[in-house]
């Protein structure tokens, strides 16, 4: 069990009068669903055993403060009794399920290539659509790329940090304005008939990229990386 000083969501904040956040989600959960959720609890150590529990979870998926935001305004409308440790982390990322994540990311996609953000619910949804490719994102169907996708999506959901989603690229104008639009849009055809015609993508590239530098990743990446590549695995 981990102790106050190892986890921050069982640390007193000045802010929430010297409760922690699991104090503080634990109010939130009660108020939510009086009578229902206080009721799971038969005595003081029960709740300290949910907060150890809920907090080591947080900690080991990497969720935020603003995760469990969103978890407590997804519960008023997935839950009508309370939830479980598995349903409350569904509804702090409720994007973050494979399939749905794939979708979310071929329209992140989609935007980027018009120069648009896109919507992303977490890094490392992004991050998986990179690795993948914006090409074969928007040009193939999930039964295509599911295996591909899952590997990559699991790997970023295993690491313990994330870079920011980047800016987009400009947007390409729209062929047919001005000279010069028509020059852009002309090299932006050039560009992806050159792309089509390159040599096919390596579909063990994330797991050698991993392996130069394992250091980097979880445990769990550097060793899916190695299945992949065909490398004896330590029990």
């Amino acid at each position: 069990m981990l102790s106050t000083c190892e986890n921050a969501w069982l640390v007193p904040h000045a802010k929430l009068e010297g409760i922690s956040l699991m104090d503080h989600l634990f109010g939130r959960l009660n108020g939510m669903y009086p009578n229902k959720w206080r009721s799971n609890f038969r005595d003081e150590q029960a709740i300290n055993d949910w907060k150890a529990a809920w907090a080591e979870a947080f900690d080991e998926d990497g969720i935020t403060p603003h995760d469990v935001a969103d978890g407590i305004k997804n519960c008023r409308r997935m839950y009508d009794w309370p939830p479980s440790l598995a349903e409350f982390l569904k509804a702090c990322r409720p994007s973050l399920d494979s399939e749905a994540a794939f979708h979310v990311a071929v329209k992140g996609m989609a935007a980027r290539r018009k120069g648009e953000a896109g919507d992303w619910p977490h890094p490392a949804v992004f991050w998986a659509a990179a690795e993948v490719g914006q090409y074969d994102m928007l040009a193939q169907s999930w039964q295509t790329l599911k295996s591909r996708w899952e590997a990559a999506y699991s790997i970023q959901l295993a690491r313990q940090s994330w870079d920011g989603v980047p800016a987009p690229t400009a947007a390409l104008p729209a062929p047919g304005g001005t000279a010069a639009t028509k020059e852009q849009a002309d090299a932006g055809i050039k560009a992806m008939a050159a792309a089509a015609i390159e040599k096919p993508r390596d579909p063990k590239a994330w797991a050698k990229k991993i392996m130069a530098n394992p250091k980097a990743y979880a445990s769990i990446a550097v060793t899916m990386a190695k299945r992949a590549l065909g490398e004896e695995v330590s029990a």
